[in-house]
């Protein structure tokens, strides 16, 4: 099994968050304001251009996956303008402990 949880530290606060399908379905729900049927690697493109909408939501949905009584603005509230590098970092973290690197990493998620 695959520990795709890590900890993510902003404005003082210590959250743990999980990219899975869940998350990955809420901000595209989310992002359906923006772009009509948003893909996922369109979605994580976005995160390379870093375009916060996406990056906020990533960090969000992740976020609530492990602490699913928190509320957007409860965690927005502690995403502060200086610590966009490192939350822009933690969505590349994110994506590292989610997703498959290499096709041999896919055969044994299969298996």
């Amino acid at each position: 099994m695959i520990n795709d949880i890590i900890e993510i530290k902003i404005n003082g606060a210590t959250y743990s968050a999980r990219l899975d399908m869940g998350a990955i379905a809420e901000c595209q729900h989310k992002l359906q304001k923006l772009k009509k049927n948003i893909g996922v690697v369109e979605m994580l493109d976005q995160v390379k251009e870093e375009n916060y909408l996406v990056v906020n939501n990533i960090i969000i949905e992740s976020i609530k996956r492990c602490h699913p009584t928190l509320k957007d603005e409860n965690i927005l509230e502690n995403m502060k303008l200086h610590d966009k590098n490192r939350i822009v970092a933690y969505v590349f973290e994110l994506m590292s402990a989610s997703l498959p690197s290499t096709d041999d990493d896919k055969k044994k998620q299969v298996e």
